[in-house]
């Protein structure tokens, strides 16, 4: 029974030293980063993936609807937040692939969309 008592008292030691580290003395404890609390948006931006998506004044269908943004329209992500994606569009809504569709959102503004409606735009390098 004493060895039975000596073994768990010996491994809750153990344990204990392997599930808390501690801290080196004196040595500076590293902050994170603005550029790794942020959230890595894709840097050649998104895509609407269908058409009449609401772009809305906050993260959530509570919010005002700005406008429509449609099948193809190009925006960048500044900020998430549930699920859904803060982002301004690159240019006027339904002005590119000569569509004629288009909600008469500008260039530049900036709403809420569900980041589901998105997808990740391919980047192009030629170097």
């Amino acid at each position: 029974m004493k060895r039975l008592i000596l073994i768990a008292a010996l491994a809750a030691a153990l344990y204990s030293a392997i599930a808390v580290p501690q801290a080196s003395v004196g040595a500076p404890q590293q902050q994170p980063s603005p550029a790794m609390a942020r959230t890595d948006f894709n840097e050649c931006g998104y895509v609407v993936r269908e058409d009449a998506v609401r772009l809305r004044t906050g993260p959530g269908t509570r919010y005002t609807v700005l406008g429509l943004l449609h099948e193809g329209d190009a925006v960048y992500a500044v900020q998430a937040r549930h699920g859904w994606y803060k982002v301004r569009l690159a240019y006027d809504s339904g002005s590119h692939y000569g569509t004629r569709k288009s909600s008469g959102l500008k260039a530049d503004t900036k709403g809420w969309t569900a980041k589901r409606y998105l997808r990740r735009s391919v980047c192009t390098r030629l170097d």
